[in-house]
């Protein structure tokens, strides 16, 4: 890396995202000419802006990019190298060298944040950097985590709420106990695969589709894939990709007489599209939805099947990668997500040495199979499931098709 060479390499490196993701060359090399020296935009950009998108962020304001210090070089070699995999891995356009100094910026102040964090062995859970390393939290926010306000329905005509509770439950359940340690609905063939929801803030689609798909496969042993893209096209008491509530998912879903499977109308994330619900001939409905009460979940998830649930989402859920996530949370409900099972396992305590049982809800999120563990988060909780971490279940629906 000291040799003129070894600095070339690494330049090179950037040079070539560049050159290989901007459609733009031309303007590129614009830019280029205007500068005395090929680099030397890189020069002089501070590492960490003084406004980081969190508070967990270390600020360093004497510290700068430049790509011909030999002392940046050795200590960031490893960076550049991860952003350069990040940019070609993800399929990453930036529209100027500007822009892509910006994302390498905060590229470089979520690298540090997950190392930080890996490097507690006292945390249940470990992080990597994912699609969103490029992402402050406010982008990232604004983008994904686009579940409204819940505001109770009035005079619904398809909401069971949680007075109806008990004689759905006893219809399934009857007197029969249950293990509150484990159980887990894709052993059972009752989830059907993760989705992904891309750049588009439709997780409240996802959510609820997702849920209507496993009555299916529990309640008449019918593995369909359904259409989010119709409930976002058509779905008028919620905002597309701008988001929307699980609970006015459910509502237009009855409303519109069923939903086609996702093969007749397929998800195209945020290109516009009109509603169609035509597009197919047969149409998968439900009856109605039950509001499940917050201290029944792991009963209710047991007997009746996957929940529909919201959650208070945070940076550190963002970057999850397995284990028990017992981090931050966010400071509102802002995604929705399934909950799909629960479950328990043994862990060493590093300080104590001996094992303690750790117990969890199992959730499907809808960022891709290859987010956190294969497009699924296990979230800490009780034996009992009554610790509610990050709001879980705060909001929790079951569409019911019997």
């Amino acid at each position: 890396l000291k040799s003129p060479n070894g600095k070339k390499f690494i330049v090179s490196k950037i040079d070539e995202a560049l050159s290989f993701y901007d459609s733009k060359k031309n303007d590129i090399n614009k830019y280029n000419e205007g500068n005395n020296n090929n680099n030397a935009d890189f020069k002089g950009l501070s590492l960490f802006k003084e406004n980081t998108p969190s508070n967990n962020f270390i600020h360093n304001k004497d510290y700068f990019i430049n790509f011909f210090d030999n002392k940046f070089l050795m200590n960031n070699a490893e960076h550049i190298n991860q952003f350069y995999m990040f940019i070609k891995t993800n399929n990453k356009q930036y529209n100027s060298p500007n822009e892509m100094k910006e994302r390498f910026q905060v590229f470089l102040q979520n690298a540090h944040k997950v190392n930080m964090h890996n490097n507690n062995k006292n945390s249940l859970y470990k992080k990597e950097l994912n699609r969103f390393a490029d992402l402050t939290y406010h982008e990232f926010k604004n983008k994904y985590l686009s579940l409204r306000s819940s505001k109770p329905l009035k005079n619904s005509k398809y909401l069971l709420d949680q007075m109806n509770y008990e004689e759905v439950i006893k219809k399934y359940r009857g007197e029969e106990n249950f293990d509150h340690a484990a159980y887990d609905w894709r052993l059972h063939s009752g989830v059907t695969p993760v989705k992904d929801q891309k750049n588009c803030g439709s997780c409240w689609a996802f959510s609820s589709i997702g849920s209507v798909e496993s009555q299916y496969a529990i309640r008449k042993n019918k593995l369909i894939t359904l259409s989010e893209q119709e409930l976002v096209d058509c779905s008028f008491k919620n905002y597309g990709c701008n988001g929307g509530l699980i609970n006015n998912a459910f509502e237009d879903m009855i409303e519109l007489g069923g939903i086609c499977p996702d093969g007749d109308y397929p998800y195209v994330s945020d290109a516009p599209n009109l509603c169609n619900i035509d597009r197919c001939t047969e149409k998968y409905g439900i009856k109605n939805y039950l509001s499940v009460p917050d201290n029944k979940l792991k009963e209710a998830l047991r007997f009746l099947g996957p929940i529909s649930i919201s959650v208070a989402v945070s940076d550190d859920f963002a970057f999850y990668k397995e284990g028990i996530f017992d981090g931050e949370c966010g400071d509102q409900l802002n995604h929705a997500v399934m909950l799909v099972g629960f479950g328990m396992k043994e862990i060493v305590n590093p300080l104590t040495k001996k094992g303690e049982k750790h117990y969890y809800y199992i959730i499907k999120n809808s960022w891709g199979q290859q987010w956190g563990e294969r497009g699924f988060i296990n979230i800490e909780t009780d034996e009992s499931g009554l610790m509610r971490k990050c709001g879980l279940g705060t909001d929790a629906f079951i569409p019911l098709i019997e």
